[in-house]
């Protein structure tokens, strides 16, 4: 089992390395960072709504990098 985690977070890390930078930082702040909606937006010094609709982008993007690599939408949890 820890050999399929280590596999899932080497994606994973692969995965995040190769986006957008700014898809990358919304992501680790939303996840990482935990920081809500209008953390994120503060944050990045934009409004509210742009950096959900960027959130939602990269989620999209990244779960399409992930499913492409044979990890499915799973590893997102």
């Amino acid at each position: 089992m820890s050999d399929d985690n280590d596999f899932g977070r080497e994606r994973l890390r692969a995965a995040l390395d190769s986006m957008d930078p700014i898809d990358r930082e919304v992501l680790c702040l939303r996840h990482f960072e935990q920081l809500n909606n209008a953390e994120t937006a503060a944050e990045l010094d934009i409004e509210a709504s742009a950096a959900n609709k960027r959130y939602v982008r990269a989620l999209r993007r990244l779960k399409e990098m992930l499913e492409a690599n044979g990890l499915g939408g799973s590893a997102l949890q």
